[in-house]
């Protein structure tokens, strides 16, 4: 390999490949080439200028993955599977080991292909030394754009003739497919790949030379700085514009921080002062009883976790009473101080704070209280709490015989199940769980668990009527508590029988989508009435007549029907997967009956609030923000002048990140009636991300970005989506997608709604407080909650 690298000589220029970042709005490629008459005849300066572009653009190509990055990187991986020989020549490594030592290891035909076209003709299936491998990695990190075409046009050329013919063009296509995870047919492949003879052999030849992959390459690398989306200049500064006008500054970030959680802070302030004051008021009242002499204060601790635990039993129910959370949601006054958005987290650390108390209450009686009364002196417990036991002074195991203390044990087995199931691991059946765990969680067993506390709500009213020290009943005050928050529970849940069962169910249609996604549509019910972004309760009787699953209304408020799309995450979602599959493939007349109760309000309808909103959503999270969509570019198409037109977002973006490229038929028919207008002056402008694939500058993704370019620009459909929409390679650069937004809408307040995985929440959330100190633009992020 000496020779090798004797005779490969880098370009001079020492810049490196630059990485673009994705931005959301995309300029169609010009895809026209120049006219003869102007590239015979350019002058100096148009032929100096468009030669350093193309350099610039070509420069973009890179064939390894940022994990190859560095030489040393490269050589460790080289070291750990190298194979030295006894003769004392150089390590080697099998040929078809180079995929793991560049970092490709997950596209290994594509670095098949790589090593060939790096070696030509020479044993493509001969071991890989050292210096070879140093060599392949210098010639593939060259930043110099003739170095890059040629190892791209090698790529191409299958059998190293020195030509690309239509064949070969399809035979790349069809790898780059793979790579990428396209679905693609070879019709479609040689479809394809005569758009790109048609575009590139412009002389008709039938076959492309070296001299014309620089076109090709500038297909898939061309983009508008829009698109690229590279990072803005940021506004951190206040002062005057050129009119005089005073511009507003940035806001600190503690401002930020109080402006988005002052709302959570004084509810959690409240509820902490509440519980703070009744352990106290209990403590200190039980601390100047005779049963202190005895029980010291021990007794305090668990009378005082007592009482918080009544409030908390009480509290509980409040925020899942959902009827009356989204009758909240319609008053301003009520949603500019209560964080109605937050009423399920809420709902959590209330259960927190009751595995709290039951841990001091029930945890200091059997450990300190109980042991310090089967052991006390007997004329200690004679002169002051004898009377209560009936002049008897109990063992331990008696005490734990009593009405009180089997309750009370009832109750915490109750609570540790129902709590235990429905923490994360659990209720999501999560891999690492062990198996015979997971068999026994999921969501099923988090709905029916939950109803467990009807007994547990028996149980603490038997509970609270036999205690110890005390008959008074005034002191007896756990009804007191829970009598309201248990009767609106239980009106809210038979307002929701009577509801659903008022509601007549017709559906219209029923479609199944790749994925195992179910699409439903109901004729709307007439007194059904609901805003953009709320969502509905679904039972289906034949597979079980308790269960109820929320998703989200995939339908327009002015629509004349309802419309879900289910995907198929858990057991009931299966069946019912299952269900209306066999009655669409059968052609039957009627679909298995549904019952459905709602709707419900969610974070995403206060999208309303804000001057531009941005919708995010992974997979099937993008449903909440359909129905948005529909109702903004309803109110887009109200005559002004005519009509007063409630006021709304003037602009809405919606960023669908989707891993699977058949997930684009789930939404096909809606996408394909959006108005065909400019994007950036549309009141509407929505942007696929597609991450099973590879940047559009990476080798295996360059051609399919050629294609996609050509297609559009032929039809007016992306050729991945099947939908006017442009369709994004690999994962969304938020950080340059805010930046960009920033400056487009500066000084405007921008809601930024999600729905999908927690991780990416954080994230964006972070986001939004960066972007808020940082421009005088108002990022506010909302989370959706189910």
């Amino acid at each position: 390999m000496d020779s090798l690298e004797a005779h490969y000589s880098p370009c001079s220029s020492s810049s490196s490949s630059s990485s673009s970042s994705y931005g959301a709005s995309v300029v169609p490629v010009q895809t026209g080439s120049p006219s003869p008459a102007n590239r015979d005849h350019p002058s100096d300066d148009e032929d100096g200028g468009a030669a350093a572009a193309t350099s610039l653009v070509i420069r973009r190509l890179r064939f390894l993955d940022a994990s190859a990055k560095h030489w040393k990187q490269v050589e460790e991986r080289f070291d750990r599977i190298a194979v030295s020989h006894r003769d004392g020549t150089e390590p080697v490594v099998k040929w078809s080991d180079f995929a793991f030592c560049v970092g490709i290891q997950r596209s290994t035909e594509y670095a098949h292909e790589l090593l060939r076209a790096l070696r030509g003709r020479d044993g493509v299936k001969a071991d890989v030394t050292r210096s070879e491998l140093h060599y392949c990695w210098r010639r593939v990190t060259d930043p110099c754009p003739d170095s890059k075409i040629h190892i791209f046009f090698d790529l191409c050329d299958r059998n190293m003739d020195g030509l690309i013919s239509r064949c070969d063009v399809k035979q790349m296509i069809l790898s780059s497919a793979s790579a990428n995870k396209l679905s693609l047919t070879g019709e479609e492949a040689d479809k394809y790949a005569a758009l790109i003879m048609d575009a590139v052999d412009l002389g008709n030849r039938g076959y492309i030379e070296i001299s014309q992959v620089e076109t090709l390459l500038k297909f898939g690398l061309s983009r508008d700085s829009t698109a690229i989306a590279r990072s803005p200049r940021l506004c951190y500064h206040g002062g005057y514009d050129s009119n005089g006008a005073v511009v507003r500054q940035p806001m600190s970030r503690p401002e930020v921080l109080f402006r988005t959680y002052w709302r959570r802070a004084w509810i959690v302030a409240l509820w902490l002062a509440i519980c703070i004051a009744l352990f106290t008021w209990k403590f200190v009242q039980y601390r100047h009883r005779m049963a202190f002499e005895v029980m010291g204060y021990c007794l305090c601790t668990a009378k005082g976790a007592a009482e918080t635990l009544k409030f908390n039993m009480a509290v509980i129910l409040l925020p899942v009473c959902r009827n009356t959370v989204t009758w909240l949601r319609a008053s301003r006054r009520v949603g500019a101080v209560v964080p109605l958005n937050d009423n399920i987290n809420f709902h959590k650390l209330i259960a927190g704070g009751i595995v709290i108390g039951v841990i001091l209450h029930g945890g200091t009686h059997l450990a300190c209280d109980f042991p310090r009364i089967s052991g006390s002196d007997s004329s200690i417990f004679q002169q002051t709490i004898a009377a209560r036991f009936g002049y008897h002074q109990p063992s331990y195991v008696q005490i734990l015989a009593t009405t009180e203390v089997v309750t009370g044990i009832a109750m915490v087995v109750l609570m540790v199940i129902a709590f235990s199931l429905a923490t994360r691991w659990p209720r999501r059946r999560a891999p690492l769980l062990p198996r015979s765990i997971r068999q026994v969680t999921g969501y099923n067993a988090f709905w029916y668990s939950h109803h467990l506390f009807i007994f547990v709500y028996a149980l603490l009213i038997v509970h609270s009527m036999f205690l110890f020290l005390t008959s008074n009943l005034i002191e007896k005050t756990t009804w007191m508590y829970i009598a309201f928050p248990v009767l609106l529970y239980m009106g809210e849940r038979i307002f929701r029988v009577v509801r659903s069962a008022f509601y007549e169910v017709e559906i219209l249609k029923a479609n199944v989508y790749p994925g195992k996604v179910l699409s439903l549509t109901f004729r709307k019910p007439e007194s059904f009435e609901y805003r953009s972004g709320m969502y509905i309760y679904v039972q289906c009787p034949r597979i079980s007549p308790f269960e109820w699953h929320p998703f989200s209304l995939t339908s327009g408020p002015d629509d004349s029907h309802l419309s879900v799309h289910i995907r198929t995450l858990g057991d009931w979602s299966y069946q019912l997967y299952s269900l209306f599959q066999e009655a669409t493939a059968a052609r039957l007349d009627s679909y298995p009956r549904i019952y459905i109760d709602g709707p419900y309000g969610a974070a995403s309808q206060d999208y309303i609030k804000y001057d531009v909103v941005i919708l995010i959503g992974l997979g099937i999270g993008a449903t909440p923000f359909i129905s948005i969509l529909k109702d903004v570019i309803g109110r887009d198409h109200v005559d002004s002048g005519l009509v007063s037109i409630p006021k709304g977002p003037t602009k809405a973006y919606l960023y669908w990140v989707t891993r699977d490229q058949s997930s684009f038929a789930w939404f096909r028919d809606f996408i394909r009636k959006i108005p065909k207008t400019n994007q950036e002056e549309s009141i509407m402008e929505m942007h696929n991300f597609l991450t099973s694939m590879y940047k559009e500058e990476d080798a295996r993704s360059v051609l399919l970005s050629a294609i996609q370019a050509l297609s559009h620009a032929k039809s007016g459909v992306d050729f991945i989506s099947q939908t006017p929409v442009h369709t994004h390679f690999a994962r969304p650069n938020w950080s340059s997608i805010f930046s960009r937004l920033s400056q487009r809408h500066g000084g405007s307040r921008i809601g930024v709604f999600y729905c999908g995985p927690p991780a990416l929440a954080r994230e964006l959330e972070e986001l939004c407080t960066k972007f808020s100190t940082r421009t005088i633009t108002r990022f506010v992020f909302h989370k959706e909650h189910y």
